[in-house]
């Protein structure tokens, strides 16, 4: 179990130092800059108080398109995450612009993240995203959120091609 007193509130205009710290994660070992750490107040779906999370690259070149999402608060605690930009084949921006304005998100500030699932059967692993509940972060306040979509036209099982 990590303890850690992880600020994410930082000051506009002043710059923080690097807290790099090397954490053993489930995907292997993987640096990490704390003050870029990312609370989601509420915790993830499932993980209510699991609210401090830090992105990093994944130790592996050919899963480079991913990040890890490292909890914080338990270093076993890592998920597989793909970054989606505001244009994208999953999510519709229409429904991206509404979530943001809900949650006082400023477009200009988002960062999407979507949670990866594999699933392995002999000869073959398939990947699929929870495009039903992505992660909303606001880079400027390091503030994120796993927001729900109400629609059943985003799965929480969509397979990843």
């Amino acid at each position: 179990m990590m303890n850690h007193q992880v600020s994410v509130a930082g000051n506009a205009g002043m710059s923080e130092l690097p807290l790099m710290e090397t954490i053993q994660s489930r995907f292997g070992e993987i640096s990490v800059d704390l003050s870029k750490a990312i609370a989601f107040p509420k915790g993830l779906l499932g993980l209510p108080d699991k609210s401090n999370y830090i992105l990093a690259n994944f130790p592996s070149e050919k899963m480079q398109q991913f990040k890890i999402l490292q909890s914080l608060d338990e270093s076993a605690l890592a998920f597989i995450a793909l970054p989606l930009e505001i244009h994208n084949a999953i999510l519709s921006l229409d429904d991206i612009r509404a979530a943001c304005n809900e949650l006082q998100i400023a477009e200009a500030n988002l960062a999407m993240l979507l949670i990866v699932s594999v699933h392995r059967s002999p000869g073959q692993v398939k990947l699929s995203v929870n495009a039903r509940a992505p992660l909303l972060v606001d880079v400027e306040r390091r503030v994120g959120i796993q927001h729900v979509f109400q629609s059943d036209s985003y799965k929480v099982q969509h397979m990843l091609s």
